[in-house]
């Protein structure tokens, strides 16, 4: 996916958002929009939004000192998630469908997302049942089951904090089948994304083999990422990818890939074929 104008508008209130993480000074916003603004007067859109963002969080950094302005943020939506849990996993498991009740469970995960302003925790944490039967605007199920059990290798890649919480379930849900699964986090600290403290927290080694990309890059920057993450990421026979960054970063790439996510931004959703706000679980097949 390639960088539109409209991503330089959603640099400029994702700067906002992040620097009121740290302080309340007009001063110092100003200091990093101006900064900003000097790099995106040099910007070509070439490049995927995920790459394109990211200097919104160097840049944040540089000026204000500040490596995880959003740390705070990552520990609440953890600690709110981890307090769901047991309801959550209690009604995927009475579920019909459990397995398609945990990708619901998974989905309304990416709903907790600072990129796009305050995580939504209001409704994660006070209706999740009701919350576990939002429709999705694609849901490629189907497809994802038929790809799973013994001997294959799920590439499962990792999203935001709080979220990774609800991803134990459905992860636990894929590993049953039989399938070998590898959940994938950030090196280090970038907007609210699972690091491996987050992991740790979540309980995710008991599910999945955990590693990190490599970088702390927004989605998966490959040139950045480890040699670990890309030999997991060319032997997985399935690829899951998280949220927006994951979608931005892989949605041309040849390899067997799917997104779950909750379309959050009209580029994204026009990209996708579907409806801003809608939730997404989409098949995008190896090339031939």
């Amino acid at each position: 996916m390639i960088a539109h104008a409209d991503c330089i508008t959603c640099m400029f209130r994702q700067v906002q958002n992040t620097v009121r993480e740290i302080t309340d000074d007009p001063a110092v916003t100003l200091a990093v929009m101006q900064r900003l603004g000097a790099k995106v007067a040099t910007l070509e859109l070439n490049a995927n939004p995920a790459l394109v963002s990211k200097h919104v969080y160097t840049i944040t950094s540089e000026v204000t000192g500040i490596a995880d302005p959003f740390a705070e943020q990552k520990r609440e939506s953890n600690a709110m998630a981890l307090r769901v849990l047991p309801v959550a996993r209690e009604a995927v498991m009475a579920a019909p469908d459990p397995f398609s009740a945990a990708i619901h469970l998974a989905a309304v995960g990416n709903m907790i997302d600072a990129g796009i302003g305050n995580p939504d925790h209001g409704d994660v944490e006070t209706d999740i049942e009701r919350m576990l039967e939002l429709p999705f605007g694609i849901f490629d199920l189907d497809d994802f089951r038929s790809e799973l059990g013994p001997g294959k290798r799920l590439l499962y890649l990792g999203d935001n904090a709080g979220e990774i919480v609800f991803d134990t379930v459905l992860v636990d849900l894929i590993g049953q089948t039989g399938t070998e699964v590898t959940y994938s986090v950030k090196s280090g600290p970038i907007i609210n994304d699972a690091t491996m403290e987050d992991a740790e927290t979540a309980g995710m080694a008991n599910f999945a083999h955990v590693i990190e990309t490599g970088s702390d890059d927004v989605g998966i920057h490959f040139p950045n990422s480890s040699e670990t993450f890309l030999e997991a990421f060319a032997s997985a026979d399935v690829i899951l990818g998280k949220g927006h960054g994951n979608f931005e970063t892989c949605n041309t790439r040849a390899e067997n890939l799917y997104f779950l996510l909750k379309a959050k931004c009209r580029l994204v959703a026009a990209e996708l074929g579907v409806n801003l706000g809608d939730l997404v679980f989409k098949h995008i097949p190896a090339a031939v």
